[in-house]
């Protein structure tokens, strides 16, 4: 019994980052130094410097976020996907920077999409698309973790739940240029969902100039194009869920695209503790919806990774 308990309470312990006060500081003075230098290189038609450098950085600078065990099924961890997935967390401890020529490149494109003027409206928001942009769009801090995601899990197919205007999809897909061709799929491919016209619109011009045939984007609600998608596609390695935020999404869209898993696929639900008053009108409950994500049978093993996002892995004998 007592080793029982013991083996739950190191289950439980959340993983610290190893930076220490010394590396954090050698860290920031190094980061100043290579701002100022990409500053001196940066383009002519930056139009918002200070938030193309707070982009660069939030790509760069050290990221440390608390990854905490929620759930860990018995099994060998060392067999099959769990080994990497273990690998994953350790690396996430001190989360990857990404290439500096990639991050200059997302900078860039941010500063544009800020610049976008165009009416962007919702049930109950109004404003234009620069704005929209930066509310929901995914910056340096999250695109390394669905980067760490794919270099450490090596999946040949994703899909994304809520593409918005393509920022995370970039980050998947440039990640699986970098590190899944040579280990798995030369080509490797990301299919993205959308419900609004006109974020897809956006977005599946970018990705598909960007990514060509290794992207395909879908417009609709995720309760329609989910069931649409079965049977078209291999099994999924990583999902990546960005899209409706409520408790009952996060449930619905989980059972609806697992049939579309394969076993040790990885899961990663963004904003678990969403409520913004501006978009929802009554209480979420997204921090519920993952739980009960977390609950079903087909999770082997469950972190929270900071505040907001949530990690999973399927069973070997999950899926299909």
């Amino acid at each position: 019994m007592k080793n029982r308990i013991a083996q739950w309470l190191l289950r439980c312990v959340p993983r610290w980052s190893r930076a220490t006060p010394v590396d954090v500081e050698r860290d920031r003075a190094n980061l100043a130094a290579v701002l100022a230098r990409l500053m001196a290189d940066a383009p002519g038609d930056i139009r918002y410097p200070a938030a193309y450098i707070d982009f660069l950085r939030s790509c760069l600078e050290i990221q440390t976020p608390r990854i905490r065990t929620v759930k860990r099924s018995r099994g060998d961890p060392g067999t099959g996907s769990a080994k990497s997935f273990g690998s994953l967390l350790d690396a996430l401890g001190t989360v990857p920077p990404v290439e500096i020529g990639f991050a200059r490149e997302m900078a860039a494109l941010a500063d544009s999409f800020r610049g976008m003027t165009e009416r962007m409206e919702s049930a109950s928001w109004a404003g234009d698309i620069g704005a929209h942009f930066e509310m929901s769009s995914s910056f340096g801090h999250k695109g390394r973790i669905l980067a760490a995601i794919v270099r450490f899990m090596h999946p040949s197919s994703c899909l994304e739940l809520g593409t918005a205007y393509g920022m995370s999809a970039s980050f998947i897909l440039r990640a699986m240029e970098r590190h899944v061709g040579e280990a798995r799929d030369p080509k490797g491919w990301l299919t993205t969902v959308e419900a609004r016209a006109q974020q897809h619109a956006l977005a599946s011009r970018l990705l598909a100039s960007r990514h060509g045939e290794r992207v395909r984007c879908e417009l609709g609600w995720t309760r329609d194009v989910l069931p649409a998608l079965g049977g078209k596609m291999p099994p999924v390695d990583f999902l990546f869920h960005d899209a409706g935020h409520s408790r009952r999404d996060f449930v619905h869209d989980f059972r609806a695209a697992l049939p579309l898993l394969g076993p040790g696929a990885v899961v990663l639900f963004d904003d678990i503790d969403w409520d913004d008053p501006r978009f929802a009108r009554s209480n979420p409950a997204c921090h519920w919806g993952w739980m009960e994500v977390v609950r079903h049978p087909a999770v082997a093993w469950a972190v929270e990774v900071g505040p907001d996002m949530g990690l999973a892995l399927l069973g070997e004998i999950a899926g299909r």
